[in-house]
């Protein structure tokens, strides 16, 4: 996969997508399936923004029965189940645990009806061949078993608990990736770090977006029969010189969303505990843990927003009073995860429920139609109602979509268990089984590109770092075949060197070396980059 901009500039394409996270990325996937000309672009990298905050749980619509809405939860079923079948390597079972109490809505019985209703509402969760990605039906536990699953919770009137199953994501960023990358290797051209600037207009048709290259200077245009802004929290600054009934295709407000990566706290269950009348979760995921989510009105005009000290501090207590016996500190965080998320008001107070598809002819702007997402579990089915209207509005022979089985690159695996142990038995004296089952969870069953890159020299196969197990072959993977620009780009997002932590110096030392010799970076560089990491791990004030 490489950075073609000489490609962009030179195509007319069908459509062309402005922002590469999950919900751009698998309209690219989508469309091209279905036969269109692909362009696929983002300001900084693929799953750079609001994707890359996520308590990486595939929901299945457990919290749909809570609200009342049998349809919403069976497309939360159907979503899970697809994403677990086209990206088995990436998606796994994961047991949940929350406590039932003594009151009406709580009570024990009253839970286990519910999830008896969740269970016959989601009775085809399991229908795919591989057994191992079948999730169980929910069961009800005692008082004792739920303490026991569930030590972090205060005790006092703690009636019993509920366990039940979702799914959860290994690695969400390399999600997006395999999107991007199955749209490309199926014909789409794709470039991160190329920021759409402005409109190209014939008329008051929208014919395609001025971009910068972020990584090198220049500016060009890239057209397209029609533009899909599917640019996230950056959208109302991308449409702001657009007519002002545009403001019918953006979110009310923002809401701003942050998820904790912690020291361990968990064992094998997820966890669910009561602050104030709501749950939050807990969640075991590698060798850390991640507790969420805290939501807050955001004032600002999009992007990304910053880490504040006193913010990370409230969402600590909240968690405490959840969980009393974690005895979170600010010591314990390894990573914050924030982003922004639709509101349905604009001080953000509520979270939007549904996805916006809007083709912006009605507003008088031909040309142009935006996407905007509100959950990561029902992105492609979205993405594919999005292409249905794509497919309208350039008059095209209807074509149904085929996503939802087609598996994502990495994802041709028939079954899982077999797969991984068949790779685990494959460990040498040079890369033992911890390494070989780390790269068969991210690459799946294209493993193979990433191993023959690490037996092209002994060099490669060394870790980053006493203390980070990933290889100097994974980073040089990394930027040859995965479109890594930035360090950043293959530490927390293109492997999971930093994605649960600071790897430390010598790690980042040594991913930058590797780097800077494919891009001719300068000591200076070198530098700079590792500070652009070591940023993610800090607070803004």
């Amino acid at each position: 996969m490489k950075r073609d901009l000489r490609t962009l500039a030179d195509t007319r394409f069908d459509l062309l997508v402005v922002g590469a996270g999950i919900y751009g990325a698998a309209i690219a996937w989508d469309a091209v399936q279905r036969g269109l000309s692909v362009a696929i672009i983002d300001r900084s990298d693929f799953g750079g923004g609001t994707s890359a905050n996520s308590m990486k749980t595939v929901h299945g619509g457990v919290r749909s029965l809570q609200a009342g809405n049998p349809a919403e939860l069976r497309a939360f079923v159907r979503e899970r189940r697809a994403l677990s079948l086209i990206a088995p390597h990436l998606i796994h079972p994961l047991p949940f645990v929350i406590p039932t109490y003594g009151g009406l809505t709580r009570h024990p019985l009253a839970m286990q009806a519910a999830f008896k209703v969740y269970d016959f509402l989601s009775s085809d969760r399991n229908d795919q061949p591989d057994a191992t990605k079948h999730l169980p039906p929910s069961r009800r536990v005692s008082r004792d078993e739920c303490l026991t699953l569930n030590p972090l919770i205060s005790p006092d009137g703690v009636t019993g608990g509920i366990v039940w199953h979702d799914c959860q994501m290994y690695n969400p960023d390399r999600i997006v990736l395999a999107f991007v990358q199955s749209a490309v290797a199926s014909g789409a051209s794709a470039a991160n770090y190329l920021g759409a600037t402005g409109w190209v207009r014939e008329g008051e048709r929208v014919v395609g977006v001025t971009v910068e290259d972020r990584v090198d200077t220049g500016c060009f245009e890239v057209r397209a029969e029609l533009v899909v802004n599917a640019a996230g929290p950056w959208s109302p600054s991308l449409t702001a010189d657009l007519p002002p009934t545009l403001a019918a295709g953006r979110p009310e407000g923002l809401s701003k969303a942050m998820n904790l990566v912690t020291r361990p706290i968990t064992g094998d269950h997820a966890l669910g505990g009561i602050c104030r009348s709501r749950f939050l979760f807990a969640a075991p995921w590698r060798d850390v843990s991640i507790v969420g989510t805290s939501h807050a009105s955001y004032d600002g005009s999009g992007g990304t927003p910053a880490v504040r000290r006193e913010d990370v501090a409230a969402f600590l207590q909240e968690i405490n009073e959840a969980f009393p016996a974690a005895g979170l500190s600010a010591q314990d965080i390894r990573l914050v995860h924030r982003g922004l998320l639709p509101a349905t008001d604009d001080e953000g107070a509520e979270l939007a429920k549904e996805s916006i598809i809007r083709d912006h002819r009605a507003d008088g702007v031909p040309g142009l139609m935006s996407v905007i997402g509100v959950r990561y579990t029902t992105a492609r089915a979205t993405a594919e109602r999005a292409v249905d209207t794509a497919i309208e509005i350039l008059d095209r022979p209807p074509k149904r979509s085929r996503t939802a089985k087609t598996p994502l690159s990495g994802g041709d695996i028939d079954n899982w268990s077999k797969f991984l142990t068949d790779s685990t038995d494959a460990a040498t004296d040079q890369l033992g089984a911890d390494a070989r089952r780390r790269i068969a969870m991210t690459y799946g069953s294209t493993q193979g590109d990433i191993l023959r890159t690490l037996g092209t020299d002994p060099d490669l196969i060394a870790p980053l770092s006493d203390e980070c197990s990933i290889t100097r072959g994974e980073i040089r993977h990394a930027v040859i075949d995965e479109m890594a620009v930035r360090l950043s780009d293959a530490m927390l997002r293109r492997t999971e060197a930093g994605s649960a932590g600071n790897p430390g110096r010598p790690a980042l030392e040594s991913a930058a070396q590797v780097m800077g010799e494919l891009l001719r970076w300068t000591a200076g560089n070198r530098e700079r980059e590792i500070d652009r990491v070591n940023r993610y791990y800090t607070f803004d004030d």
